[in-house]
């Protein structure tokens, strides 16, 4: 009885998160994080209660570890290094980050554990359907905000407008598209997780008829930051991927010649002279994103010693101009690049620990990725997560805690399922 109870908990919560996990990428991300923390919480009281206790493997118990350390090598940067937590309103925010990280504990516990006690290879794979439907409707509705802008229908109000480049070029591109996500930087993870998921959940003519919709999509958000990620993504693929040598050298010259073939097409396009611009901008310094950059690692590298081993706090990020005497004034809360945050909170310790355990998750994942086209799934969501980390740092949102829960049971579906269907 109480093994069933603590089942239909387990797995009616975990579905609920594949489906609402990426909203924290919406204008729903504050009601959603409110919703979930009061679920989770609520589900761990009452698993601990039945259970006593949790069971976890080593996958999870590293992703935890790393999450952890973070927190903890954060805490004591606060209290004992910077002092920075004597201000009521700082105080406020660190301790409202630390709330979403505790969220985010409670979540990987719950998900190790159902899926070492309860999960079966039926209730995995709902869980991965359930995920990739939640990043189907975001495709579907960014169908409808390229059809609402050409027919001038209602849609949400987000970052849609091209800025950073003159007038005519602006008129001319007309809008970059973001889904019902605030901007596009925001809907570019979860265009690549998808990928993940459709190649895990659908049949080889199905993905690829997903996989050109993506693309599509991947193009009209008019994104730096989509675009080199799409480099990165593909470009792991091809090296990870078990093709024959002589297929890959193969894609490889066809590749080229086709990337040489498009440049050549559109050169003179205006939206390459956007992207141009753009990403000479933030190669250049003149972007605010890079300038946050830059200020954040200026700051941080002439800070004390202490300062530089366990980082000045965790969200202090949001008082940066108390720490950098009003270094150019800039106004932020964190500076979009994960790892940069991480150096920022908890120092080399805190992230160096990260980064270790980050490499055994890749190591581990990397083990799986030839087994079946679970595993590769599993390890390529890993790899797009270590690189939207560059340009995205969302390490307390529910879209983050969604992620590596998926990689979690994608992980688990491999093994339980060898044979090799990739």
């Amino acid at each position: 009885m109480i093994h069933q109870k603590s089942f239909n908990i387990k797995s009616v919560v975990l579905y609920i998160l594949a489906f609402l996990g990426p909203l924290s990428a919406t204008f729903l991300d504050k009601p959603n994080l409110v919703l979930l923390i009061a679920i989770f919480f609520s589900a761990f009281t009452l698993i601990f209660i039945y259970q006593g206790s949790f069971f976890c493997n080593q996958l999870v118990k590293v992703f935890l570890i790393s999450y952890l350390v973070i927190l903890l090598i954060s805490t004591v940067g606060g209290f004992t290094v910077s002092g920075v937590y004597a201000n009521d309103e700082q105080f406020g925010k660190t301790l409202s980050r630390t709330v979403t990280m505790c969220l985010g504990v409670v979540i990987l516990l719950i998900v190790g554990d159902w899926a070492e006690t309860n999960g079966t290879k039926n209730s995995f794979k709902l869980f991965i359907k359930i995920s990739f439907i939640s990043t189907a409707i975001f495709a579907i509705l960014g169908i409808y905000q390229i059809i609402a802008d050409k027919l001038s229908l209602p849609f949400l109000e987000t970052r849609s407008l091209v800025y950073g480049t003159e007038f005519s070029i602006r008129e001319s591109l007309g809008f970059r598209l973001t889904s019902i996500a605030r901007e596009p930087n925001f809907y570019s993870p979860i265009l690549f997780e998808s990928l993940c998921l459709a190649f895990a959940f659908l049949n080889r003519n199905k993905f690829l008829m997903f996989f050109v919709l993506t693309l599509f999509l991947m193009f009209k958000t008019l994104s730096t930051g989509v675009y080199m990620h799409a480099i990165l993504f593909f470009f792991a693929i091809f090296v990870f991927s078990k093709i024959n040598p002589v297929y890959k050298i193969g894609i490889c010259v066809l590749f080229c010649i086709s990337f040489i073939v498009f440049l050549v097409i559109n050169v003179d396009s205006l939206w390459f002279q956007y992207f141009l611009s753009k990403l000479d901008a933030e190669a250049s310094g003149a972007s605010l994103r890079s300038n946050v950059y830059g200020a954040v690692f200026s700051v941080f590298s002439s800070a004390s010693i202490i300062n530089l081993l366990f980082g000045h706090g965790l969200n202090s990020l949001s008082s940066f101009n108390d720490f950098s005497n009003a270094y150019q004034n800039l106004n932020f809360a964190i500076s979009n690049n994960l790892y940069l945050d991480f150096l920022w909170d908890s120092g080399v310790i805190g992230l160096g620990s990260y980064l270790v355990c980050a490499f055994f998750v890749f190591r581990t994942l990397s083990a799986v990725r030839g087994i079946n086209k679970y595993g590769f799934s599993a390890f390529m969501m890993f790899v797009s997560l270590l690189i939207s980390s560059l340009y995205r740092s969302e390490y307390t949102t529910t879209h983050f805690y969604w992620v590596l829960s998926n990689i979690i049971i994608l992980y688990y579906l491999a093994k339980k399922e060898p044979r090799n269907d990739a």
